[in-house]
């Protein structure tokens, strides 16, 4: 190991930001380090580094309108279906909030406020209202 006893770190050198830092990434909290780029709708991992096209977006992302999320809200309370016996929630609502991001964190806060309209509720899906979608 003689090696790396000539070895010394190079003065001034600063870590970069990574997606963990990001304001736009929600970390998953596995095992293999992954996480959700909101700004380009993908699965990274949370040691990559930001590059000035990632900050480019979180500064789009900061002057951006709030966005539309629909909430499917079920409840706690399960229903069987008699024809195969399967279970399911016996009330299902779709709400919809406006948010500054599409993520979770976002969606729980402007849920919270809410919180004591919906007892017996809790949050099974949510996802970005797109209003001029046809279908």
């Amino acid at each position: 190991m003689r090696q790396n006893q000539d070895f010394t770190p190079i003065e001034g050198l600063t870590q970069c930001d990574t997606c963990v830092d990001c304001p736009m990434f929600t970390d998953f909290q596995d095992i293999r380090s992954r996480g959700w780029c909101s700004a380009f709708e993908k699965v990274t991992r949370t040691f990559h580094p930001q590059t000035t096209t990632c900050q480019q977006a979180i500064a789009r992302h900061t002057k951006q309108e709030p966005i539309q999320v629909a909430i499917t809200l079920c409840t706690h309370e399960l229903a069987i279906d008699p024809d195969d016996g399967r279970s399911y929630p016996k009330e299902e609502r779709i709400i919809s909030f406006a948010v500054s991001e599409v993520s979770k964190k976002a969606v729980l806060e402007a849920f919270e406020q809410h919180k004591n309209q919906f007892k017996g509720f809790y949050i099974l899906d949510y996802h970005q209202c797109f209003p001029n979608a046809e279908f």
